[in-house]
């Protein structure tokens, strides 16, 4: 008869109400269990059980959902197997910078504008690397960053179409999505784009008009915010199959005025399934602005990002990051995987998009025949991670989320990963995903 035990990975939070609520790192599952049902089944929590047991439908289903585990396999063992076969990924996944500056000058930008538009063998060079390279991969993904990508507009239709009839000669899907700040965005691009199969764009506003416009200004100077705007409700009223996920940054100057912004947002595209929203704390990651940004406090910001989460939840694309940020791998930074290169406009390979300064970012060079040139003393930096080792990370019951992965640029410099998220903030990002659609026992 099989016995079973709590897994490592599943963490009980209790609530006011008195329901608990379940959470298994490795399945990303979630259950809800009503007060009366849990008061029955918690003194089994933590003791071995068996079959005989399953006469409590809410215990057999909690086994059925990976709650708990067979208690004579090494569940350790096992999930590390799986996690390790899951990260060796067929999906090549390459960042491309077509042009390193950029039309805006963010008062929180960290990047230095030096480069400019990418180099014509560059543009070959990637071209025959993906020629050569795709029948090697299940799929091929490129996601267009900068600088403003949109200045180089002609490059991008350049690429696009040779990465298409590449992966059509392949037979192999592709998708495209683009980090844009949409002051480029006309209909008119917008249909170059999506003939393309661009179709999914990360725009920012950094909160309501007055807010967005003193601080994400024009390089010359000048406002944006309603140009962007009218871009995205060029957009809306389109029959057009894209996806428009709107970050808003914050601050603590802006928070005081995001109802703003939100009653916005929530009249012209709360009730279109194409455009969703999400919330980023305004940071200092290097920039030369850094001594004078008003930024929330580091230890509080991540939490009032949670708060504005549940407030908004009702706008539609937050329940899918918040599900998938308690997803295995969820929280696994890009640039600690394998398949995922950024390719800067003179060729340089990168793995981090806020790092382009550092050296030990700079891990190899794209040359124009196609090959790369790695260092694979550099690339180990990002990618080996014996730091998911730690003793922090072996006993920790999220570990599936983040592997010790979430920030590899934070364990390169201090020698020790960082965790994805707070006690806290954890426990808070479970009780907002159980409100969405937790699996009711």
């Amino acid at each position: 008869m099989s016995k079973w035990k709590l897994s490592k990975y599943t963490v009980v939070f209790r609530c006011e109400s008195g329901d608990a609520i379940f959470h298994n790192s490795f399945m990303g599952a979630i259950a809800v269990i009503p007060s009366n049902e849990f008061s029955r089944l918690e003194e089994d929590l933590y003791q071995e059980i068996d079959e005989k047991d399953f006469a409590d439908n809410c215990l057999k289903e909690l086994c059925e959902n990976g709650f708990f585990f067979p208690s004579q396999i090494d569940e350790a063992d096992f999930v590390e197997k799986i996690l390790k076969r899951e990260n060796r990924s067929k999906n090549l996944d390459l960042v491309i910078l077509p042009h390193e500056n950029c039309n805006f000058r963010c008062d929180y930008c960290y990047e230095t504008h030096q480069g400019g538009i990418m180099e014509t063998e560059i543009v070959e060079g990637l071209k025959l690397f993906t020629y050569n390279k795709v029948a090697e991969y299940s799929s091929l993904n490129t996601r267009w960053f900068g600088g403003e990508p949109l200045l180089a507009r002609d490059i991008i239709y350049q690429l696009s179409d040779s990465f298409l009839e590449s992966c059509e000669r392949a037979g192999i899907p592709y998708s495209s999505h683009m980090t844009t700040n949409a002051y480029l965005l006309t209909p008119e691009v917008v249909d170059e784009l999506l003939k393309r199969k661009i179709n999914k764009f990360q725009i920012t506003f950094d909160g309501p008009e007055i807010i967005h416009d003193s601080t994400r200004k024009l390089a010359g100077g000048g406002k944006t915010f309603k140009v962007i705007l009218n871009n995205l409700l060029a957009m809306k009223n389109r029959d057009l199959d894209f996806y428009v996920s709107l970050r808003v940054n914050f601050n603590n100057a802006s928070l005081v005025l995001m109802e703003d912004l939100f009653r916005l947002i929530s009249e012209n595209f709360g009730n279109d399934p194409r455009f969703g929203l999400y919330f980023r704390p305004i940071g200092k990651y290097g920039g030369p602005n850094d001594e004078k940004l008003e930024i929330c406090q580091p230890e509080y910001a991540k939490l009032i990002e949670m708060e504005l989460t549940e407030e908004y939840s009702q706008f539609g694309y937050l329940d899918k990051l918040v599900k998938k940020s308690l997803q295995p791998h969820g929280q696994v930074c890009y640039a600690a995987k394998e398949s995922s290169l950024i390719i800067g406009a003179d060729g340089t390979i990168y793995k981090c998009s806020v790092a382009f300064e550092d050296p030990k970012n700079h891990v190899g060079k794209l040359k124009p025949d196609g090959t790369m040139a790695i260092d694979k003393s550099r690339w180990n930096l990002w990618v080996a991670n014996e730091d998911s080792e730690a003793s922090k990370c072996i006993s920790c019951p999220v570990k599936p989320i983040c592997q010790g992965k979430y920030c590899p640029r934070y364990t390169i410099r201090k020698k020790e990963p960082i965790c994805a998220m707070k006690a806290k903030e954890y426990e808070k990002l479970v009780q907002i995903a159980s409100s969405y659609d937790g699996m009711l026992l």
